[in-house]
């Protein structure tokens, strides 16, 4: 990277020398880019078209009404081999070109010798609604870090919030100065002002369950509804509800066994996912999901708008199908769509899998990060991030680059646990860099899609 920088500023000399226009320095600096990244652009490609001849279907709207293709430039459904290689890992708020996929990964975080900062999970969003702020997790002090949500650089530790548990702080889907979460003394939930530290009690769940045992807010977790207006909690092993906060209405799902796990709602708002099922607005039980059995999941919505759990699921569902590395789960009619199953070329699921579908300003992407078994990245999605568009009947996947996280020194808090932003133009993980730095650290990176406008 410093020999290309330098060569960079080399060629900018140039042009300003002979008066240049900035479009042809650009050009210049496109050739650079495009012959220090052969590898990506090579016949490894094949005859696969790029997704910029379907721009006309992935646009998004953000905020400003500008249009923004997230897949620009990358690569639909390549199941070609792009191995991992040994490369440096970067400096603080540097980047680098991941030499298999062509993509600018920046590390965002400096635990140190030792340390671990990462994502706080897959299923919590940890950019706030305007991207302009982001949280991180410092296991090594125990605390969860504020950044500039653009620039990453460190704002401050938000050491005045008690979360019950270290990944429930749940960013307002709309408001990008609160943050909720469960207090984890009081069972209070707080609604947090972030620029002033300012905290309010929306309600306490003990107290509107009459719980006389301990309250949770889920398992494998999930977030808020995307209006942040209903969530969902356990009493102990007894009994699950949702919460409606602007009604202040409190509903019991009924079913048999709690399994430790409370209920979650889906975007909507309208539908709740538990165990393998799905529940309506009344608690009531709605349809069973092709699903085997629990596993790594997030709730999200496909590109049409529909309350869906995406999945990984290693074996078929009761009604056969619904086999691969992500599944998308309707919860209207528990119906599957495969996104990466072996029926579509891909291998056999893959360990350690973690997928978010929190990209709520663009329904339908998601993002997942997968180890592998083998865990050397020489295989298709071993070591692998990627992004999906999941639009029934038109699922595009794209690989975005390799994480270098196998967990081998830091056990759970090495995993990667991939979280995609809001507008699903950037990627977070985590990772201690497998390679020759592999095991010093725990680091949070980004990958900056082609897409991100900084």
């Amino acid at each position: 990277m410093r020999k290309l920088k330098d060569f960079f500023w080399l060629l900018c000399f140039v042009c300003v020398f002979h008066a240049c226009s900035n479009e042809q320095a650009n050009l210049v600096v496109d050739d650079i880019s495009d012959e220090q990244n052969q590898d990506f652009t090579d016949d490894s490609v094949g005859d696969e078209t790029s997704d910029n001849d379907n721009a006309d279907e992935e646009d998004i709207t953000t905020d400003n009404d500008e249009s923004v293709d997230v897949a620009t430039e990358l690569i639909a459904n390549d199941l070609e081999p792009h191995p991992m290689q040994d490369v440096a890992k970067p400096g603080y708020l540097e980047t680098m070109v991941d030499p298999s996929f062509g993509t600018i990964i920046r590390r965002i975080s400096n635990a140190g010798s030792g340390g671990v900062i990462k994502p706080m999970y897959s299923t919590i969003q940890a950019w706030n609604a305007d991207e302009t702020r982001m949280i991180l997790y410092d296991q090594t002090h125990g605390v969860h870090q504020l950044l500039h949500g653009m620039s990453y650089e460190f704002i401050r530790n938000l050491d005045d919030v008690r979360p019950d548990d270290l990944e429930q702080l749940f960013w307002d889907f709309n408001d990008p100065d609160i943050l909720y979460y469960l207090d984890a003394t009081t069972d209070d939930f707080i609604k947090y002002t972030v620029s002033s530290g300012v905290k309010t009690i929306l309600v306490n769940l003990k107290e509107i369950s009459n719980c006389t045992g301990s309250i949770g807010m889920g398992n494998d977790v999930q977030m808020m509804s995307w209006d942040s207006d209903v969530i969902g909690f356990r009493c102990e092993n007894k009994e699950t509800y949702f919460y409606k906060l602007s009604t202040q209405e409190l509903v019991t799902i009924d079913l048999d066994d709690v399994n430790y796990t409370a209920v979650m709602p889906a975007p909507s708002g309208k539908l709740f996912y538990h165990n393998v099922s799905s529940y309506d607005a009344q608690g009531n039980f709605k349809v069973r999901l092709n699903k085997s059995k629990p596993e790594h999941s997030c709730l999200g919505k496909m590109a049409d708008g529909t309350d869906t759990d995406f999945s990984v699921s290693f074996d078929a569902g009761p009604n056969g199908g619904c086999q691969g590395n992500i599944i998308a789960y309707d919860l209207n009619t528990g119906a599957c769509l495969p996104v990466i199953s072996e029926d579509l070329g891909y291998d056999y699921p893959k360990s350690g899998t973690h997928i978010s579908a929190v990209a709520h300003k663009n329904p339908g992407w998601i993002a997942a990060s997968m180890i592998g078994f083998e865990g050397d990245g020489q295989r298709l999605l071993d070591q692998e991030l990627v992004i999906a568009q999941v639009t029934p009947g038109n699922v595009k996947v794209y690989r975005i680059g390799h994480h270098r996280a196998d967990e081998n020194e830091f056990d759970y808090w090495g995993e990667p646990h991939a979280v995609i932003s809001p507008t699903g133009t950037r990627v977070l993980f985590g990772s201690d860099w497998s390679g020759t730095e592999d095991g010093k650290s725990v680091e949070s990176y980004v990958v900056e899609l082609p897409s991100f406008e900084p």
